[in-house]
């Protein structure tokens, strides 16, 4: 390599788009890492991460720069205060602090340690607000490249919404353990691995960061429906917890090919029955990217009333055999709203009320239709554990030992701290715990494809 190629791989330089939506990846270590940020820190960095390209490769010395005022849009920090500044500041505050992640312990309490600063240089002008920074060359391999089974996807507008560090550590925690299949895990693992508060009472830990996170979550993210719940009561101490994510259906289930800022633009301004109506709509002609602030101070009784004329019109066209090609319905849509064709015609209130019974009809069929869904996974799930406990039920003991030695690290992590006995797995005896845990690895590979379904083949552990 010569001199001049040396040179421009020191100073290759990426220049990022800070992505405020869709999905972001990052390794399955960060769940547990031991760190000390603040709030914006943490969404700062998350949306540091974001914003790269999933293929990009990184090479030792390389910059990312972009523009720290974009970031800070993406942050919501107040417009009227030097805001690239303050993202700069922030990623002097990543330069200063460290991300701190273990492996877990050997039986002699050893463990692979890996410690740096987030940030390792950082430059910032304020004339053009580009901000420079660079990573430690080792912590590339939990940023890219990450082994299928080893990260966690999360949809960063998520984490961005989020108010508190306690939310964010916790979601981010608790997702991690939901892509593995875990739903039920120990108060003392959970305390010990996210690592806050770790003197005060579960009481206490409870009222600072359980009880707040499932609100937060609740009210910020798409999970309407997080939970968690505890074995504990009058006179018992709790000792578990179990948790669940449910995505509520809003907005990006009726749009799916809108683009993701339409999308946001339009949850933030219009109900959930709005938006059912404007899917209705859309396979009429209806282009919601037409709106932008049309709509804006327009009661929903208005948009419903004669959003209701003019699928009535189309139906009328369609039964007369004059219907009109999909541009001029999707004007229809707009000028009725604006013009109020249905208070103009006195037909308001009736208009009201059957498009209120057309959007009702339309909920219920998707709640049918969840509910079919919900069903048919529920027998997928139980067609595939009954081929997973045949697939363990039939490993020779050399299938068996060969298995757990492949897929040791992930057994382990499903064991937490008692570890994963390979005796009792051996037995194959289902009231061991490792008998469960076992049946759940063969059940995440079969299901992903990696492990087939049929138990008649000769080469099935091969």
């Amino acid at each position: 390599m010569s001199a001049q190629e040396e040179m421009d791989l020191v100073h290759r330089s990426v220049f990022l788009i800070p992505k405020d939506t869709g999905p972001m990846t990052i390794a399955q270590e960060f769940a547990t890492a031991k760190y000390a940020l603040s709030k914006n820190q943490l969404k700062a960095w998350y949306l540091f991460i974001a914003s790269m390209d999933e293929h990009h490769v990184p090479e030792q010395g390389t910059m990312y720069t972009f523009d720290a005022v974009r970031f800070a849009d993406k942050l919501n920090i107040n417009a009227t205060k030097a805001r690239g500044m303050i993202v700069a500041e922030i990623f002097t505050k990543l330069s200063q602090n460290y991300i701190d992640l273990r492996s877990r312990e050997d039986g002699s309490d050893e463990q692979d340690i890996y410690h740096a600063n987030f940030i390792s240089e950082l430059s910032y002008n304020r004339k053009t607000h580009i901000l420079e920074v660079s990573i430690p060359p080792r912590l590339n391999q939990y940023l890219f490249n990450l082994r299928e089974g080893t990260y966690i996807s999360m949809d960063i507008e998520d984490i961005l919404a989020l108010d508190t560090i306690v939310s964010m550590r916790l979601f981010i925690y608790l997702r991690n353990l939901g892509r593995l299949n875990i739903h039920e895990i120990s108060v003392d693992r959970l305390r010990r691995e996210i690592a806050l508060y770790p003197e005060s009472s579960y009481k206490e830990f409870k009222r600072r960061v359980i009880t707040p996170s499932i609100e937060e979550i609740r009210c910020h993210t798409k999970y309407k429906d997080f939970f968690i719940d505890d074995d504990g009561g009058p006179g018992r101490k709790a000792t578990t917890i179990v948790f669940g994510f449910t995505k509520t259906p809003i907005g990006d289930t009726y749009f799916p090919n809108l683009a993701p800022a339409l999308v946001k633009q339009l949850r933030e301004k219009f109900s959930e029955r709005i938006l059912v109506l404007f899917s209705m709509a859309c396979d009429e002609g209806f282009e919601p990217s037409y709106i932008k602030d049309s709509f804006d101070g327009i009661s929903e009784a208005c948009i419903v009333s004669n959003f209701h004329l003019v699928f009535d019109r189309i139906t009328k066209d369609a039964r007369m055999g004059k219907k009109k090609g999909p541009d001029t319905y999707g004007r229809y849509f707009i000028t009725a709203v604006k013009q109020d064709w249905a208070g103009a015609s006195h037909q308001g209130k009736t208009a009201l009320k059957k498009g209120m019974a057309r959007i009702e009809n339309k909920q219920l069929e998707e709640r049918m239709r969840e509910a079919k869904e919900q069903e048919d996974n529920q027998d997928r799930a139980d067609y595939y554990l009954k081929h997973a406990k045949e697939y363990v039920a039939a490993m020779t003991l050399s299938d068996l030992l060969a298995f757990m030695k492949r897929h040791a690290s992930q057994l382990d992590y499903l064991a937490g701290r008692r570890g994963f006995n390979r005796e009792h797995a051996c037995s194959r005896k289902k009231t061991y715990r490792e008998y469960r845990l076992l049946t759940q690895v063969v059940l995440g590979k079969m299901m992903a494809g990696e492990i087939p379904v049929s138990v008649n083949s000769s080469s099935l552990f091969e």
